[in-house]
């Protein structure tokens, strides 16, 4: 295979266009790439909606953003930007939108999976191998660059040590232990329900342990349901919709424990100091979308006939009973928590 690394480049595209999740477990690409060689300028095409990636990692020289709302005129304002500016583009987004970008940009290299969507307009094909995590196959897109590259190595965030909140810094400063749940998720089939959660919650502030809840805009009517069963209010800091992405992050850094969905903040999680229990319903970690430190934990409901029942989700159980969640007690997630807590090892120094 040929090693592209020994060729005369030094601007490099990388277009990863999907979700907060995705764009997150593509970062450590850039730095891989920054890594073999300090001089390259790596520029990243992500949806404007989360341009707030640029607060939270240095490693990357340029964010361009793309409306993903309007399809082909998202594609001339992005190719106007970008044409005869980059000799190499880097693909992890398999969509055809992405293809053609590449295809557009008139960068001589341009690289990604077998599986993509018009793969025909790559210059160089890597094996999209289902069997691994997504870091591990958006690392596998630098074949061409480098054979070795040790996908668990951890990058650096720029993650603040204060949050400005007074109750969360109490408590920090009490030494309490403090559990961060993000309960939201973009599809209802990865949801654990907001009853399940209440439920969970009241049983860890039993322990004497403080929780706060963090999510997006989008998840703000989630925490008041979750609120509404409560028993007691003193323990319980609802924040979603009031961070921003630096800040969340921050958070969960400080915390001893974030409690989430098969989404996002299981990948913001395992950019932190902090242990990570991911609940799966509807998908499946081999998807290669899991927590993977040795301290890191998930819980799912094993050998159900219909799991999973898609990649993404549904917006509603296609089998109609729900079972990979509602069979998934707060008493099993709990006993989880507990065990993860009270492990003396359980985050990097």
């Amino acid at each position: 295979m040929e090693t592209l690394i020994r060729n005369n480049f030094e601007r490099i595209l990388v277009i990863q266009t999907a979700f907060l999740g995705d764009v997150l477990l593509t970062l450590p690409l850039a730095h891989h790439l920054k890594k073999m060689n300090p001089a390259y300028k790596v520029s990243f095409l992500i949806k404007k909606e989360l341009n707030q990636i640029s607060e939270i990692y240095n490693g990357i020289d340029e964010f361009i953003l793309i409306d993903k709302s309007k399809y082909l005129t998202s594609i001339f304002d992005i190719v106007k930007k970008i044409k005869n500016r980059f000799d190499v583009v880097i693909s992890p987004h398999r969509s055809a939108r992405s293809a053609l970008i590449s295809y557009l940009s008139n960068a001589r290299i341009r690289i990604s999976f077998d599986k993509s969507s018009l793969n025909f307009l790559y210059s160089h094909l890597v094996t999209y191998r289902k069997d691994q995590h997504e870091i591990q196959r958006n690392l596998s897109l630098l074949t061409y660059f480098s054979k070795y590259i040790d996908w668990k190595e951890r990058i650096k965030l720029n993650l603040d040590d204060y949050i400005f909140n007074d109750q969360f810094m109490f408590w920090k400063t009490n030494k309490e232990k403090i559990v961060v749940i993000a309960p939201g998720t973009n599809w209802e089939t990865k949801r654990y329900p907001e009853y399940y959660y209440a439920a969970l919650i009241n049983k860890l502030i039993d322990d004497g342990i403080k929780i706060v809840l963090i999510g997006s805009n989008d998840d703000f009517e989630l925490g008041l349901k979750i609120e509404k069963y409560i028993k007691a209010h003193n323990h319980l800091l609802n924040l979603i919709g009031k961070l921003k992405l630096k800040e969340s992050i921050s958070l969960i850094n400080l915390s001893d424990l974030l409690i989430c969905n098969d989404s996002a903040p299981t990948h913001m999680g395992v950019f932190t100091n902090t242990p990570v229990l991911t609940i799966y319903g509807s998908t499946i970690p081999e998807f290669g979308f899991y927590p993977f430190r040795e301290f890191d934990r998930i819980v799912q409901i094993e050998n159900l006939y219909c799991k999973p029942c898609g990649i993404h989700g549904h917006k509603r159980c296609p089998e109609k009973h729900f079972k990979c969640m509602i069979d998934l007690k707060p008493e099993i997630v709990y006993q989880n928590a507990i065990e993860i807590l009270n492990k003396p090892d359980k985050a990097i120094s």
